[in-house]
């Protein structure tokens, strides 16, 4: 199919006359990559395609398809070259950088539309990619929360107004803390609302007593108490929010090994670390188990657990196919493909679900307005 489809890809260009770059592709500056998402049993697959800046990294154009099993080449080639006709090639051509070419996937919204209710709902969303005092770079994090904060307002219908995106130095201890202990209590007050909370970036132990913390932008994990936050006084505070369902996403890892944990120099946890239990009914997912590492998806881009964990809401984790992704059927759909791509990366990573409920509905109705 790869080979059809570059071959196709250079006929439809030719004839569309849109400009593009065709030969060698190591002199190319953007990079398609087509992903296979899911092949179910009705015949469906879902197709995703992203057309990349190679100087970047950024993704300048995205779709996700389904379509009829054994789709051939010549439309996807249409699809994609259509996608192109939209962006202006000419940062592309000549080895120039193009910083702005086209919006990003995750500020342009590539997620579908649904029915859950969002009218009184409010969002948390934290990335923290690169730490003030010399912390090892949390790969891909702020990509993570800007997609998901895409997400919640494109598929969670979450009002823009109610979702508060803390990213870099914006995502500090007293920028959090603020957030979840006087944004949220002065707001999400009507009852039968939902509340969600992302964490992208760092995670480290408490070497004395193995409980989980998260690490803000402005952390030093040798004063972990003081400058991290405790996971379960986050989920405490969350859970004492009257009347509101609590989702919340931890893409790190409390190992203290890996790309997403640290620790005190020099040191090692001295107890056990714990694993991420539900606390007060919210349901909190975690991108790995208590000893496990994290790392980042395949494209180097993205956290492993936040790419498979959105790939997964735009429908492919609906596993009985009605519309509805309940919390069970999201964890058993990342329980298999994080697993998966983790062992290629010859390291064991599954994320684990703190639930009462694992039919709880977190996306209804997917695919209507």
């Amino acid at each position: 199919f790869e080979s059809d489809l570059a071959a196709k890809l250079r006929q439809t260009v030719l004839q569309a006359q849109a400009g593009v770059p065709v030969s060698d592709a190591s002199k190319a500056d953007l990079v398609l990559r087509v992903t296979v998402l899911s092949v179910n049993f009705s015949n469906a697959t879902s197709w995703e395609w992203q057309l990349v800046d190679v100087d970047t990294g950024a993704i300048v154009a995205a779709q996700t398809d389904s379509s009829a099993m054994g789709r051939n080449a010549g439309p996807l080639a249409s699809d994609i070259v259509g996608a192109l006709g939209k962006l202006d090639l000419a940062p592309y051509v000549g080895g120039s950088t193009a910083v702005a070419a086209a919006k990003p996937v995750e500020e342009s919204g590539n997620f579908p539309a649904s029915a859950t209710e969002g009218s009184n709902a409010w969002a948390i969303v934290i990335g923290v990619e690169d730490y003030r005092d010399g912390l090892p770079r949390a790969t891909g994090a702020a990509h993570d929360a800007r997609a998901f904060a895409s997400f919640a307002e494109k598929t969670l219908n979450v009002p823009k107004n109610n979702i508060k995106l803390l990213v870099g130095d914006r995502a500090g201890r007293a920028d959090v803390t603020g957030a979840l202990s006087e944004w949220l209590p002065k707001n999400a007050v009507t009852p039968g609302g939902r509340v969600y909370v992302y964490f992208s970036g760092h995670g480290a132990p408490n070497v004395e007593d193995g409980s989980p913390f998260l690490l803000p932008y402005d952390a030093n994990p040798t004063y972990i108490k003081s400058s991290g936050l405790a996971v379960t006084d986050v989920q405490r505070q969350l859970s004492a929010l009257q009347g509101q369902q609590v989702f919340v996403f931890l893409d790190a890892c409390f190992s203290g090994v890996g790309e997403r944990s640290a620790l005190p120099e020099g040191t090692r946890p001295v107890v056990a670390v714990k694993e991420v239990a539900t606390v007060g009914g919210v349901v909190t997912f975690a991108a790995a188990g208590a000893t496990e590492t994290t790392g980042a998806a395949d494209n180097g881009q993205q956290g492993l657990f936040s790419y498979h964990l959105l790939q997964g809401l735009r429908g492919p984790a609906d596993a009985d196919r009605n519309g509805d992704i309940e919390v069970g059927e999201l964890h058993r759909y990342l329980s298999q493909h994080v697993a998966s791509d983790a062992r290629r990366q010859n390291r064991e990573q599954t994320p684990t679900l703190a639930a009462s409920s694992p039919t709880t509905p977190l996306v209804k109705a997917l695919g209507r307005p």
